[in-house]
């Protein structure tokens, strides 16, 4: 289990290359959409419920594994469903708020699962961190 430090770790090399691909993807809309403040609120927008999404998730894991897994799957249940309804909420609020591009605000979510596989995939010696 992840202890506090470890998490702050964790999220500290997430938001360094979430504001890396921020910043690739508000390059690469610019020959779509040019150069606009819409998009780069919509990803900060993103990555802000992107980091919100973790947090939540880590505390509802450490909640868990501190109070002995008792009526676990029903707590991670819970936890999911307020995830997503705070997803929704910031998804929605994008669509709502004409400064804001929905696009650009939808792609951090995605940045987690890129950024974990792309780190596996291009690991120093090509080796896990368990040993067997």
């Amino acid at each position: 289990m992840l202890n506090k430090s470890d998490f702050n770790n964790e999220l500290k090399f997430i938001l360094l290359r979430s504001i890396f691909l921020d910043c690739a993807a508000y390059l690469i809309s610019v020959f779509f959409i040019g150069f606009t403040v819409r998009m780069a609120v919509g990803l900060l927008l993103g990555t802000f419920g992107m980091t919100v999404n973790l947090y939540l998730l880590y505390r509802s894991v450490a909640r868990i594994v501190n109070s002995g897994g008792s009526k676990a799957q029903s707590f991670m249940m819970k936890s999911y469903l307020f995830r997503l309804f705070v997803t929704g909420v910031i998804i929605v609020i994008s669509m709502k708020l004409c400064f804001i591009n929905t696009v650009g605000t939808v792609l951090p979510y995605f940045y987690p699962k890129l950024v974990y596989t792309g780190s596996t995939l291009f690991r120093k010696g090509g080796k896990s961190d368990e040993s067997v």
